[in-house]
């Protein structure tokens, strides 16, 4: 199992297997073309620095998939008297709004802020490319202390103040997931597959009452997306491709895939799964999930970052400026510029 950023480094140290060759002579149940186009293109690349990935080889095949959508929950929104935000503006201002007018019993957006890579690839990532600020220009120079990119984070870091986690430096993935299904928060951006906490968890106290839909738009309207894909890859090094291609066609099938789909996997990646009646049936009870989540596969989500073999020590140095700049030990402007000269440098390196 794994996913864009794990498979560059899979890549680079040539551990992972082109799939083309198998999908050439794959069964004809096991229909490729039923995989939507943007997690496929999610797993291509020419394994070259520079170029943009929907290129070259096909390396995995996603079975399950991550857009960053905006949940909410209605009721704690009008009951502070806000709406719905639109912009990324009106959601850091809402954010505000719900922890000033409830008096700081409910926190105004979940985030994660632990010192890993990934607290830079949800929600952040979805704000940053909204802005229209980016990882590194066209010729390859680290470009996140542009003026968007610490516009951006200056927005993001203010809004953590103001209505983060209480303990933002500590938050993971899974604590945030959980409270926000407690009703600790009124806003999140993070993984569209946290609705089987939120709706399907007995101990959910939000089930049936969490509103779904697209990121907010960044100042200039741009609306993005960021996009994950969990996926099998093939060990090159492996005596039994053969056998090994035969699991993956049994695990990434459409009837596996179909089951899936009931036991937690949230998002699927074939169109046969989303358009299952039964599938269809459960989801609709989660308001507006289905739509919002079809939509960014289908036409807004993409991998926003640059395609790097080292990218987790990209974003984990990355990280490390975000924390930075929130715990006050540099201002925004020098922690992202500081970063981005650590990072031109690890690229120089490799």
């Amino acid at each position: 199992m794994s996913g864009p950023v794990l498979l560059w480094e899979h890549i680079g140290a040539e551990y992972a297997e082109p799939l083309d060759p198998f999908l050439s002579r794959a069964s004809d149940g096991f229909d490729i073309e039923d995989f939507f186009g943007s997690l496929l293109k999610a797993n291509q690349w020419t394994g070259k620095l520079g170029d943009h990935l929907g290129e070259g080889a096909l390396w995995e095949i996603p079975v399950n998939c991550e857009t960053y959508n905006l949940a909410y929950v209605p009721a704690l929104l009008e009951q502070h008297g806000c709406k719905v935000p639109r912009t990324w503006e009106q959601f850091f201002s809402t954010v505000g709004l719900l922890h000033q007018r409830s008096h700081g019993l409910t926190r105004g957006f979940a985030q994660r802020g632990t010192q890993v890579w990934h607290t830079m690839y949800t929600g952040y990532a979805t704000q940053f490319w909204g802005y229209d600020a980016r990882d590194f220009d066209e010729q390859g120079k680290c470009a996140i202390a542009s003026a968007e990119g610490i516009a951006a984070t200056q927005a993001f870091l203010d809004g953590l103040h103001r209505g983060g986690p209480s303990d933002w430096l500590n938050q993971r993935w899974y604590e945030l997931a959980m409270d926000f299904a407690a009703g600790r928060y009124g806003l999140i951006v993070d993984s569209d597959h946290y609705v089987a906490f939120y709706e399907q968890d007995p101990g959910s106290a939000v089930q049936g009452k969490v509103g779904y839909a697209p990121p907010p738009l960044g100042p200039t309207g741009r609306r993005e997306s960021n996009l994950w894909t969990w996926s099998l890859v093939m060990n090159a090094r492996s005596r039994a491709k053969e056998n090994a291609w035969r699991f993956i066609e049994w695990a990434a099938g459409r009837q596996f895939l179909l089951r899936a789909a009931f036991e937690g996997n949230m998002d699927p990646t074939r169109h046969s799964t989303w358009d299952d009646t039964r599938f269809r049936s459960i989801t609709s009870q989660w308001g507006d999930f289905y739509n919002v989540a079809r939509r960014l596969i289908e036409h807004d989500a993409r991998v926003l970052i640059t395609p790097l073999w080292n990218y987790r020590e990209v974003a984990e140095r990355w990280v490390r400026a975000l924390r930075s700049a929130f715990a006050g030990d540099e201002g925004v402007a020098e922690a992202l510029q500081s970063a981005a000269a650590d990072i031109d440098a690890m690229r120089a390196s490799h």
